[in-house]
């Protein structure tokens, strides 16, 4: 993978190594493989992307992806690698390490966070195959939400005076107030992180998302994003269940 010059579509893997909620978590083991396993596994078996690469801050982590085929070309600086560090910041730090020390200029940067270890080749695919398509400028994968939508929300206007204002006002505002029936209310999907993509030239500017955004929606069960010490156990039966180990 190190001898490629044309790489045009690259997944970044990130797996820092602070999570405080699952120490480890990243290499955290659910089904008898560490957590990163599952999304280094459809990576390799994705058709559309050229390359792809973990970016990890902890030697560890980096260790473990490498046992199984990844390229761990660099380990992230912490300052990138904090638990309020915003993704732009790793993205940008891979595309500009890669640039001057490989000579990699992707036009796609697929972002394939390992705490999704549902997520499928085909899901990668999928997302690539839009991009191209229809030559947007990023695309992020959908579910819908459950059981509650956001048009039957209310935030706190001041919160002192108990004064309320909906979330989102519907065009049914001024006469129903949010008591909208479903079948009025526009459906709203769920960010669920199994695969988000971006040209590369948003990266450089600093930004994750170019204007034309599209979306694919992923069935809800496998959109679940590993969080809690819980999770993993959940992860582990649905991986029996959806046969991906």
């Amino acid at each position: 993978m190190d001898q490629k010059s044309n790489i045009k579509v690259l997944g970044i893997i990130p797996a820092r190594g602070g999570s405080k909620s699952i120490p480890y978590k990243n290499i955290a083991l659910v089904a008898g493989k560490p957590l990163i396993y599952y999304t280094i596994d459809a990576a390799k078996k994705s058709a559309l992307l050229d390359a792809f690469i973990v970016s990890t801050d902890d030697p560890k982590i980096a260790e473990v992806a490498k046992s199984y085929g990844a390229d761990v070309p660099f380990l992230r600086p912490k300052k990138f690698a904090r638990d309020n560090s915003p993704d732009i910041d790793f993205l940008k730090h891979a595309v500009l390490w890669l640039e001057k020390h490989r000579g990699w200029r992707p036009e796609i940067i697929l972002n394939l966070r390992p705490t999704s270890p549902l997520r499928t080749a085909k899901d990668i695919d999928d997302v690539v195959a839009l991009m191209v398509k229809t030559k947007c400028d990023s695309v992020r994968t959908l579910c819908t939400p459950y059981p509650h939508n956001p048009f039957k929300m209310w935030r706190f206007h001041h919160a002192k005076s108990s004064k309320i204002k909906p979330l989102l006002p519907t065009k049914h505002y001024q006469r129903l107030g949010t008591d909208v029936p479903r079948q009025l209310l526009p459906t709203a999907y769920w960010q669920n992180g199994l695969v988000d993509a971006t040209r590369v030239k948003f990266i450089k500017q600093g930004i994750v998302y170019g204007p034309d955004i599209r979306g694919i929606v992923i069935d809800e069960e496998r959109s679940m994003d590993i969080d809690e010490p819980n999770d993993l156990n959940i992860a582990k039966e649905l991986i029996k269940k959806l046969n991906l180990q």
